[in-house]
């Protein structure tokens, strides 16, 4: 849930200027640059993989990845029902990914590049490093107790919805200006005419649920310390 705006430390949107009332858009007049940071390169001395599962059910689980998801596996080797091609979880503990997506016009199987990042008592963290020229991405992050951080490339574009029970939710100053906001649901940047038409929406997508925790959002080339008002 979107904390209202009468309680002072646990703001939609934490900005200089007033927060829009719910169910009314807002259009920002200055978008950050579209540009793909050099820290986005993948590291040569990590493999490219695909259907990446780290499931501990006690401590953390956390790693750097560089996900490949046309990437084919042998028979053997293939998820027989996750169809997650990166999923990270813990039961009890830090649940922290950061993963460089390999640029691809589209999928095998037309669908998207999908992510999750989960804890029911820990804190999460997803960091997502993509070029311009890939297949749509799809992310979720859900954890019970902790804090929830999601840092997208600059090149995502599409929906992206944050609910918590307890807790601030924040939006970065950059990802802030790229975004419209329709009380609790957002759009970062802008949707084309014939994306309208289509019934199920075929580009990127972000969600973020924190039952108990606050929400952090930005870019994953920011310092977070640096972009929050």
């Amino acid at each position: 849930m979107i904390v209202p705006q009468d309680t002072p430390k646990s703001a939609l949107l934490q900005s200089e200027a007033p927060n829009t009332s719910r169910g009314e858009a807002t259009v920002t007049d200055v978008a950050p640059p579209a540009y793909e940071p050099p820290s986005s390169i993948a590291p040569p001395n990590i493999q490219p993989a695909n259907y990446i599962s780290l499931t501990p059910h006690f401590g953390e689980a956390k790693g750097t990845f560089v996900l490949d998801p046309t990437l084919l596996l042998p028979h053997s080797m293939r998820p027989r029902s996750n169809k997650m091609h990166l999923s990270i979880s813990t039961v009890m503990g830090e649940a922290n990914a950061v993963v460089y997506v390999v640029g691809s016009e589209s999928l095998p199987s037309g669908s998207k590049t999908r992510m999750e990042v989960s804890s029911r008592m820990g804190t999460t963290k997803l960091v997502v490093h993509a070029p311009e020229r890939r297949a749509p991405i799809s992310v979720s992050i859900n954890n019970r107790l902790g804090e929830a951080t999601l840092l997208l490339p600059r090149s995502f574009r599409g929906p992206l919805r944050l609910s918590n029970t307890l807790g601030e939710i924040t939006l970065s100053k950059a990802l802030r200006a790229a975004t419209v906001s329709f009380g609790d649901r957002m759009f970062v940047g802008q949707w084309r005419d014939e994306e309208l038409k289509e019934k199920v929406w075929p580009g990127d997508e972000a969600v973020v649920d924190s039952a108990l925790g606050s929400i952090f959002v930005g870019y994953s080339d920011e310092l977070k310390k640096a972009c929050v008002s």
